[in-house]
C-alpha cells in the first residue's frame, strides 16, 4: 500500500524502484591495420622468375654475337676445315691431313731456287695441301714455309722465287706428295709469297681441271686472290713447325 499523499509535497512520491545510472557506451575505435603481412614464397618467385629472364637475354645476346663471327663464308667456302679469318676457307687436303717436315731444301726445289739453296743453307721446309671452294668450283693450294738461317737469306730467296723462270721451292703435288688426277703440279695458276724474319712463305694455288675454264686471265686472277689469302695459312705452319 503507498504512502498517503502528505501535505507540502509537491507530487505523488515516486513508486518505481530508482534504476542505477547506465555506463556509457562502449566507443569502437578502428585501429590502423598497417601494411599486409609479406608473402616470402611470392617474393623468391619474383626474383627467380627475373634470373630466368636475365641468363635468356644474356643467352641470346652471346649467340648472336658467335653466330654473327662463324656463320658466313666467303666466296661459298667449304664450312669445314681451317677457320682462320680471310676471305676464303681452306680445309686440308683429304690425302695430306699433316704438314709435311723437310731438313734438305735442295732436294725438294728447281731451277735457280735450287741453285740458291745449294750455296745457302736453309734450317727448314714445311708444306700442306689446302683444298678450297671458289663459287663451287675447288682449287687446290700449295703452301711452303721455307725457314733460313736469318732475314737477309729469307729476302734473297724472296726476292728470287717472285722473278719468272726462277724455279721454286717444289709443291707437293709436283714433289708427289698428293696424287691430283689432271694435275702434275701446281706452279702454272695463281702464285703470292711473303717473308716474316727468316721464313719465306710461297703459295701456289690451280683450279681441279674440270673447273677451269677457258679464260685463263680471269681463272688466274683469282687463283691470284686465293694464293694471296693463303699466306696467312703459312704464317700458322711456321708457327705450328717451329
Amino acid at each position: 500500500m503507498s504512502a498517503p499523499y502528505r501535505p507540502g509535497q509537491s507530487q505523488w512520491p515516486e513508486n518505481r524502484p530508482q534504476r542505477p545510472d547506465r555506463p556509457p557506451p562502449i566507443q569502437f575505435r578502428q585501429d590502423d591495420p598497417g601494411p599486409p603481412p609479406r608473402n616470402k614464397t611470392l617474393e623468391w618467385g619474383l626474383r627467380i622468375a627475373g634470373l630466368v629472364v636475365v641468363a635468356v637475354v644474356s643467352g641470346l645476346v652471346w649467340y648472336y654475337i658467335i653466330n654473327d663471327n662463324t656463320s658466313s663464308t666467303a666466296n661459298g667456302g667449304d664450312p669445314g676445315g681451317q677457320q682462320s679469318d680471310g676471305v676464303y676457307q681452306f680445309s686440308p687436303h683429304q690425302d695430306m691431313p699433316n704438314e709435311d717436315t723437310q731438313d734438305t731444301c735442295p732436294t725438294h726445289a728447281y731451277g735457280d731456287t735450287k741453285q740458291f739453296l745449294e750455296g745457302t743453307k736453309c734450317e727448314r721446309l714445311t708444306r700442306q695441301l689446302y683444298v678450297a671452294k671458289v663459287d663451287g668450283r675447288t682449287v687446290y693450294t700449295s703452301v711452303s714455309v721455307v725457314t733460313m738461317a736469318d732475314g737477309a737469306a729469307a729476302d734473297e730467296l724472296r726476292q728470287l722465287t717472285d722473278k719468272n723462270g726462277s724455279g721454286n721451292v717444289s709443291d707437293v703435288v709436283r714433289d708427289k706428295l698428293v696424287t691430283i688426277p689432271g694435275l702434275e703440279a701446281l706452279n702454272s695458276g695463281g702464285y703470292a709469297a711473303s717473308q716474316s724474319d727468316r721464313n719465306v712463305i710461297i703459295v701456289e694455288s690451280e683450279f681441279d681441271p674440270k673447273d677451269a675454264t677457258s679464260d685463263e686471265k680471269a681463272d688466274e686472277d683469282i687463283l691470284d686472290s686465293v694464293s694471296t689469302d693463303a699466306l696467312r695459312l703459312g704464317t700458322e705452319l711456321a708457327a705450328s713447325s717451329g
